[in-house]
């Protein structure tokens, strides 16, 4: 663990645990004694939109949005709680924001507080900037005013506002230099489409933003002067900036500004008597540059009264990071003899290593997308929980008090060799191109693979490859070995991808389920720790083999499967997760989306054969107190959790935005559609 942030691990360490029994149908809490864990939004995406004092606190209060995916889309405000030891922030105490648009959640946008203490939100609306005012009785942003923007080459795509010393006011644009991304015509979920050329390059086109800058009137109202570009370049940022965030004038120095950028860059622009330095990228203590751990950091500057230091905090895809600049740049050993303190300036701003910010009672968080498995993987006794993410990462979520009174700590991620799992796909090896070159989706199985009495684990990501990581520790000291490719008939696994393979021992062997080339379910047998032999596709009662999916290209793979004996006949099950277009077993009539997509679901496809020639029912809904649930857009992962006992195993399912739902067994059936009501079933949103 020798990578992960001392300050984050000091912070777990320093949290004993707060058990409580498990409340079926509710998210799982954090089980720290002070009940605080990483913050993150009721999204996939948690933005810092800006910071202010709302309540009167010591620090600043937060205000996040929100995108379309989650349950709670839109712009909230968090109050701040306290500042840790270690200089962490905790925040808590959420409140709905009301903004002045017809979407449930902001444009892109920028708050701040100015020298008066009013509150102002500036939002993009093409190349006008909505300018609005905070009303704390109403707990809504009121429109004041709009202002066309003048002198940009095109639209912006992100914007930054800081107050002058003379009362005007700098406001920031981050502007694309209009290159198209994507040059296919078609839609990436269609069979057709291709990511790249017969040489491996990237069909489409590299966007770059620049950094703009205008002077707006004291009041507000107008534009003062001409726009002008702060980068030195037009195409300056590969793909867009993530919000803008100037650090407030002092020290005497001139204008300064951070950005972030998609692939995980953080920028940093500087004035010097009136003229922009060329950009900078921020760097860490060892003069490496700084690569947030999700994809599109959205930084904001967060109040320190510290002398010479300022805080980031940084969202995007997950939860919320916590950054410090160092305003003195360190000069590093090997440049002191060599480099004047201009030149070691241009290393770039020094930020220290991100640690997540914390939530008051927070529910306990797995990253976006999370894969969980319910297994004791340290040995004594509680069962844990280990899960993949849409980071790439696999997190142990360690059980610190009983099965009887889980308490679950954050997560940390695991390591194979000495090197941490974190699968990131890069430029080539994403089926939909290499603007999701950070998105690692691990979709993990933990299971005893070799028989020797040691959790290993097999996985799935979105690069579509199957690895193994053999467990060498021992039961209490779990150690995994560098991972090595599964192989089928001398080649790499192949299939669809961020599929969570099923495995099980069935009929004396090991099984192991995927999605193949066609998309549908395959059985493959063990034959050794790195290989597999053909199984056949599994099949209804009808012969039909099993699907997965209506959408093809990038809308296939994607579900979650676990090879259980749910039903304790003897038999091994099917329990599947789904995303909200899965069609399982057939494109036009499976489920859930001949439901009308009302979201991502869980699905049992019973065993109705044998375990060594299975074979399957159609699929039935989880229910939960005799009403189907479902679990938003992006799949859902189930894991049984037999906290209580093997005959007793109970439902944990995971949702998009990162928490983990309990669902007790006495209060969950899968039904038929024919035993289901359909004014039960919602509308898509």
């Amino acid at each position: 663990m020798k990578t992960i942030s001392i300050l984050f691990l000091n912070t777990i360490v320093a949290l004993a645990a707060f058990a409580g029994p498990l409340i079926s149908g509710e998210k799982i809490n954090v089980g720290t004694k002070d009940g605080q864990g990483p913050l993150a939004t009721h999204g996939i995406m948690s933005l810092p939109v800006g910071a202010a004092h709302v309540y009167g606190g010591e620090r600043a209060d937060l205000f996040l949005a929100t995108t379309k995916f989650g349950s709670m889309p839109g712009l909230w405000l968090y109050r701040y709680v306290e500042t840790k030891s270690d200089g962490t922030p905790v925040f808590g105490d959420t409140k709905k924001i009301e903004t002045p648009f017809n979407k449930p959640y902001p444009p892109s946008g920028y708050i701040t507080q100015s020298s008066d203490g009013v509150i102002i939100g500036v939002w993009l609306q093409g190349k006008e900037v909505v300018v609005t005012t905070f009303n704390l009785s109403s707990m809504a942003f009121v429109e004041s005013h709009r202002i066309g923007i003048q002198g940009l080459p095109r639209n912006p795509g992100s914007i930054g506002l800081a107050e002058n010393e003379d009362g005007t006011w700098q406001v920031y644009f981050g502007v694309g230099d209009g290159t198209p991304y994507s040059t296919f015509k078609g839609s990436s979920r269609s069979p057709d489409y291709y990511p790249y050329k017969g040489n491996g390059i990237w069909h489409g086109g590299m966007p770059y933003s620049a950094l703009w800058t205008a002077q707006f009137s004291a009041d507000g109202t107008e534009q003062v002067g001409e726009t002008t570009r702060v980068s030195q370049k037009d195409r300056d940022v590969r793909f867009s900036m993530r919000r803008i965030a100037p650090i407030p004038l002092g020290e005497g120095r001139g204008p300064r500004v951070f950005t972030g950028s998609a692939m995980g860059q953080l920028h940093y622009y500087e004035q010097t008597n009136n003229v922009w330095n060329q950009r900078l990228v921020a760097v860490n203590s060892e003069g490496i540059s700084q690569r947030h751990p999700t994809i599109y950091p959205t930084p904001i500057v967060y109040p320190n009264s510290e002398p010479k230091r300022t805080d980031l905090l940084v969202g995007g895809e997950g939860g919320i990071y916590f950054y410090r600049f160092e305003y003195i740049f360190k000069g590093f050993p090997q440049m002191i003899s060599t480099s004047s303190t201009l030149e070691m300036d241009l290393i770039g701003p020094i930020l220290t290593e991100p640690v997540p910010a914390l939530e008051a009672d927070a529910k306990l968080y797995g990253g976006t997308l999370p894969v969980p498995n319910i297994v004791d993987w340290n040995g004594d006794g509680a069962l844990d929980i280990v899960t993949g993410n849409s980071e790439g990462l696999v997190l142990f979520i360690e059980n610190t008090g009983t099965n009887e009174s889980p308490a679950f700590l954050p997560g940390i991620p695991l390591f194979a060799g000495d090197e941490k799992i974190h699968v990131q796909p890069g430029y080539r090896l994403d089926i939909q191109g290499p603007g999701e070159a950070r998105w690692g989706y691990t979709c993990p199985t933990v299971v005893d693979w070799n028989e020797d009495g040691l959790l290993d684990i097999l996985m799935s990501d979105s690069t579509a490859r199957h690895t193994v990581f053999m467990n060498i520790g021992k039961k209490k000291k779990p150690k995994l070995s560098t991972g090595r490719p599964l192989y089928y008939e001398g080649l790499d696994m192949y299939g669809t991808w961020r599929v969570k393979p099923g495995v099980a021992k069935m009929n004396g062997r090991m099984a192991y389920v995927a999605l193949d080339d066609e998309d549908q379910f395959h059985l493959y047998w063990k034959v050794d720790n790195y290989n597999v032999d053909d199984g056949g596709k599994l099949r209804l009662q009808s012969g039909e083999a099993i699907g997965a999916n209506f959408l093809q290209g990038g809308g296939s793979g994607r579900l979650k499967i676990n090879l259980v004996d749910w039903d304790k006949d003897g038999k091994t099950d099917l329990l599947v997760g789904t995303p909200r277009h899965g069609s399982v077993p057939h494109p036009e009539t499976g489920l859930p989306q001949s439901l009308g997509l009302p979201g991502s679901a869980v699905l049992l496809l019973s065993n109705v054969g044998t375990d060594n020639e299975p074979v399957f029912t159609k699929p039935k809904l989880l229910t939960f107190k005799d009403k189907p649930v479902f679990f938003g857009q992006h799949a859902c992962g189930p894991a049984v959790a037999p906290f209580r006992s093997d005959e007793l195993a109970d439902l944990i399912v995971s949702e998009e935005e990162g928490r983990f739902i309990y669902f007790k067994r006495e209060n969950i059936e899968f039904k038929a559609l024919s035993e289901i009501d359909p004014t039960d079933i919602p509308k898509r949103k």
